[in-house]
């Protein structure tokens, strides 16, 4: 039988672990780059009168809406959308959710994300 001149130097059932393992953080270091890469977009869209449709009487509502990013125990990332005041609940949810910012945010934002994710693994 012919020699190809291919030589293993460690078997990947040797490797398929530690290899996976380094795959998984890019993975992850990425996904936390999208989403870094995406906060301020994201507070400066909440923070937009055409988005957060309530009549500033003091401004605070507004200047306190806030977007970050979190690495959770080195595995997940999370994005936190709030208000900075404490009365951010009622605008949330009286008034039927008229003047709610979080959970439009999240449908307009969560497409756009996960797309770059999509993309990101694909490529």
């Amino acid at each position: 039988m012919a020699q190809t001149g291919f030589r293993w130097e460690r078997p990947p059932e040797d490797v398929f672990v530690e290899l996976t393992e380094v795959y998984v953080a890019a993975v992850q270091r990425r996904v936390y780059d999208i989403a870094q890469a995406h906060v301020k977009d994201i507070e400066n869209w909440m923070k937009a009168k055409e988005h957060a449709k309530w009549q500033d009487h003091t401004g605070n509502a507004r200047q306190t809406l806030y977007a970050e990013v979190h690495m959770l125990a080195g595995s997940m990332v999370e994005i936190i959308l709030s208000h900075g005041m404490s009365y951010g609940i009622f605008l949330e949810l009286n008034n039927a959710g008229r003047f709610a910012v979080i959970g439009p945010a999240l449908d307009h934002w969560a497409p756009i994300l996960w797309s770059e994710i999509v993309r990101m693994l694909s490529g």
